[in-house]
This record gives structure tokens, C-alpha cells and sequence, in this order.
């Protein structure tokens, strides 16, 4: 039988030393919006080598919501690691894990962590990987449920890559989605349900019994503050560039030649509206490529508010 070391369900993390983030008065209209501002300040200071900065954001942005991304728990680590600060390093890296369920391959490649892997905290997290992860599942509401729909996504993809016909895949996926309405009624939306939404983008914006349930259910949940404005983003841009052959918020980066965004004037106002960062953030932290025609009205410097 696995043992759950007591200290991973409450970890304690020690920022005494560490800065805090000015208070500027933004209103924000949701938890997310006081996530993702700390956190694209915290990734602009990384991107500078102000690794303590960058840290004090992250640090208060997990004060606010603390199962959010793990890429976010790693770019701090990565700050507290260049801080010299291996102990809070690594309670960040176990937070990640038992918070998001960071998968281990994530950890093994994540390329920020190379210059300090001879260090032994990475042997240590990595000899009790699997009990942290017992611990993300010990902490769940209804862990049968988030292993039901893992499976379902498991399934999805394998019917994608083992040489299934159309209507097989066709199959498999109205009996998923049928499954996940169930789910969602009983439990609430599962982020694993994402991918077998949409693998139902063909129809998005018509009426039938997947958008008659999921589009106002979720709608809901974004007004109330418990889903991200951008839920729909990625639908909404899919069904512009198959109808229009152009996108609205600029989501598909490698596509700007095929599918040009067609405001770009105003695009970052856009995005904006559901909650993204700039395309010059994307360009500078990310390295996306900017689109033909694109001119930044907000310096990047706007998201050092913290």
C-alpha cells in the first residue's frame, strides 16, 4: 500500500524573503482575470531574467487559484531555482503535482528545469512521483469521475490512430458525448471534456441536443465566474477560418498566411474582450510569429503592474 506523506496535502511555502506584488487598484471581474494578470506579469519578468519579481507574482497568483496550470508552477520553481531558493523549488514542483496532476513526462522534459537537474531535489521528487500523484487523487471530489472521462479521452484518441473508419470514430464519439452530458448534469463540466466537445466543432453554432445543452450550461458558468471567458474562443476562430477562411482572435499562429486574422487593427482588443494577452506578449514570451500587418498599441511593459 502507497504512503501519502502527510506534508503533501498542505504544503507550507516559506516566502518570507520573497517581495510581494503591489496592490494597483484594477478592478477585475473574476478570480481568472486576477490569475492571469499576476501570472503574464510573472512570465514578463521571467522573460527578463527578474527571476524575484516574477516569483513574488507567482507566488500570489497561487494564492488566488491554486490548480490552475502547471506550467506555471514549473516557470516558478525555475525562478526560485535561479533565486538559489531549492527547498521553496521544490515544494513547488510537488504543489504542481498534487494540485494539477503535472504528468511525469512533463517534468522529465520540461526544458527550464535542465541546468539544474543535477540537483538532488529532481532524484528526490522523482523517487516519489507516484505518491504525489496518489495524493492529486485522494484530494478530488469525485476521482471515479475524473477517470471516466480521462478514459473517454483515451478512447478518443485511440480511435483516431488505430485506423478506425469515419463511422466508427463517428460512434465512438456520440457515445462519448452522450456520456458527457450525463457527466456534466450529475458532477458539473469536467476539463477533461473539453476534447470530446470538440471533436463536435462541425456542428458548433447550430441547434441539436450537444449545443442545446452545452452552450448555455457553460455560458452560465462563464458569467458566474467559474469558467474562462475564452471557453469558446477556439470554437468560435475554428468555425470562422471553415466558413470564412480567416480568424478572429489570431489562435492558429502557424496558419497567418492561410488564415489572415481579419481585423487585425483591432485583434488585441479581441482578445481582450475574452480574457487573452496581447499577440506582442505572444510574440515576446512564446516567440509566435506577429502576422503581416500587425502594429502593437500596448508596450509590453503594460504587464509589469505588479
Amino acid at each position: 500500500m502507497k504512503v501519502v506523506l502527510p506534508f503533501l496535502i498542505v504544503l507550507i511555502f516559506s516566502c518570507s524573503n520573497t517581495k510581494k506584488s503591489k496592490d494597483t487598484g484594477t478592478h477585475f471581474a473574476s478570480d481568472f482575470e486576477k490569475y492571469d494578470a499576476l501570472k503574464w506579469s510573472a512570465m514578463v519578468h521571467f522573460n527578463e531574467g527578474e527571476y524575484d519579481k516574477s516569483l513574488a507574482n507567482f507566488l500570489d497568483a497561487f494564492e488566488i487559484l491554486s490548480d490552475e496550470e502547471v506550467s506555471d508552477y514549473f516557470y516558478a520553481a525555475t525562478s526560485a531555482l535561479h533565486l538559489q531558493k531549492d527547498q521553496l523549488a521544490k515544494e513547488l514542483i510537488i504543489k504542481a503535482i498534487v494540485k494539477t496532476n503535472a504528468a511525469e513526462h512533463y517534468f522529465d522534459s520540461f526544458d527550464r528545469f535542465n541546468e539544474f537537474r543535477n540537483k538532488p531535489l529532481f532524484t528526490e521528487i522523482k523517487q516519489e512521483y507516484s505518491n504525489y500523484q496518489s495524493a492529486f487523487f485522494e484530494s478530488l471530489k469525485s476521482p471515479a469521475i475524473y477517470k471516466e472521462t480521462d478514459s473517454l479521452n483515451k478512447l478518443d484518441q485511440k480511435i483516431r490512430s488505430n485506423g478506425s473508419s469515419l463511422d466508427e470514430i463517428s460512434r465512438v464519439d456520440t457515445a462519448n458525448i452522450k456520456r458527457l452530458i450525463q457527466i456534466t448534469k450529475t458532477h458539473g463540466w469536467q476539463d477533461k471534456g473539453w476534447l470530446l466537445l470538440w471533436h463536435q466543432r462541425g456542428t458548433y453554432g447550430e441547434q441539436n441536443y450537444v449545443w442545446d445543452f452545452f452552450k448555455p450550461y457553460i455560458d452560465t458558468q462563464i458569467k458566474q465566474g467559474n469558467m474562462r471567458k475564452d471557453f469558446w474562443a477556439f470554437f468560435d476562430e475554428e468555425k470562422s477560418v471553415r466558413e470564412k477562411n480567416e480568424q478572429i482572435y489570431g489562435l492558429f499562429t502557424s496558419n497567418y498566411k492561410e488564415f489572415p486574422i481579419k481585423n487585425i487593427e483591432i485583434v488585441d482588443s479581441l482578445r481582450a474582450e475574452i480574457g487573452k494577452p496581447t499577440l506582442l506578449y505572444e510574440h515576446e514570451i512564446y516567440g509566435i510569429e506577429l502576422p503581416r500587418g500587425y502594429q502593437a498599441k500596448t508596450p509590453l511593459t503594460a504587464y509589469k503592474n505588479y
